[in-house]
């Protein structure tokens, strides 16, 4: 059988610099496959049709028809050699990727201007809740304005508002839901988003940084691919959607941008984009207490 040239259209900034020379396939879905090296990191190849970047992943254009769970087997070797990831049936050419990285790094806004961001939370929770009644998303977390009845409500776990309370339960959070990335986790995910861009009150700077100690002290409670996106965000790292997202809310985008922006959050998976949307609003509300 003649292997399939697979040719890569854009690389994570963080991949682009440490792409491993072997691993191995870690997991398979239909327009998806994670890679793990030697040392524990993940590395994913995404259909370039469909997803967006991530820090960690390239981008590829699959032929008609492709499905990774046909093309590849779980623990099968994965070699670069020549900037090309060589399997037994495919491989990918890396040579002509475009690198991504997102304008955001790391805490350098003034919070002189989170007022303009803050305009916009209305519209994004509105969105929300719209969003998850037309597409009925069923999340296991009760976050606010979730479009839940009362005994829908009684099975479900209330992320707590205040940043204190909030922390004390990252224990409960952490891992909880179903998915391949559970609810808690892609909630934590969006509220540790939210306050990234920034630079914090004393206050505020001393809940993240608690918060992400638990968060980092808890996460063998969750799946491994949950943990390594966690472990990204972490670290200020964020897939494509929500560093668009925070680009919005950061550069007086007009309203139309943030709510594509959204959009483009909410579609990813099940309901991991609702949650994480779900959880930056949370953020955005922890920041506003600030002001």
């Amino acid at each position: 059988m003649a292997i399939v040239t697979l040719a890569a259209q854009s690389i994570g900034y963080l991949a682009a610099t440490r792409l491993p020379k072997s691993a191995h396939i870690h997991s398979c879905f239909a327009h998806a496959i994670n890679l793990i090296a030697d040392d524990g990191h993940l590395f994913t190849l995404l259909a370039a049709d469909i997803y967006q970047n991530l820090p960690d992943a390239v981008r590829v254009t699959l032929p008609a028809g492709w499905d990774w769970r046909q093309q590849a087997m779980r623990g099968e070797a994965v070699q670069l050699i020549a900037r090309q990831w060589q399997a037994p049936r495919w491989q990918v050419d890396l040579s002509k990727a475009v690198v991504w990285q997102p304008r955001l790094n790391g805490s350098s806004l003034s919070l002189n201007a989170l007022p303009e961001a803050l305009q916009h939370y209305e519209t994004l929770a509105s969105q929300l809740l719209l969003y998850c009644l037309e597409h009925q998303v069923e999340s296991d977390l009760l976050w606010a304005s979730s479009p839940m009845s009362k005994d829908e409500s009684k099975h479900r776990l209330a992320p707590y508002e205040l940043p204190e309370q909030l922390e004390n339960q990252v224990v409960k959070l952490i891992g909880y839901g179903k998915g391949l990335t559970p609810d808690g986790d892609d909630y934590l995910l969006g509220y540790l988003a939210a306050l990234s861009p920034w630079q914090l009150t004393p206050e505020l700077q001393a809940h993240q940084t608690r918060l992400q100690l638990l968060i980092e002290q808890h996460l063998p409670r969750t799946t491994d691919i949950s943990r390594h996106y966690l472990c990204r965000a972490l670290e200020g790292h964020f897939s494509q959607p929500i560093c668009a997202m925070q680009e919005q809310l950061t550069s007086q985008a007009p309203t139309t941008m943030v709510i594509r922006a959204a959009e483009q959050i909410m579609q990813f998976g099940a309901s991991s984009g609702v949650d994480c949307l779900a959880g930056m609003l949370h953020g955005l509300r922890s920041l506003k207490a600030t002001l």
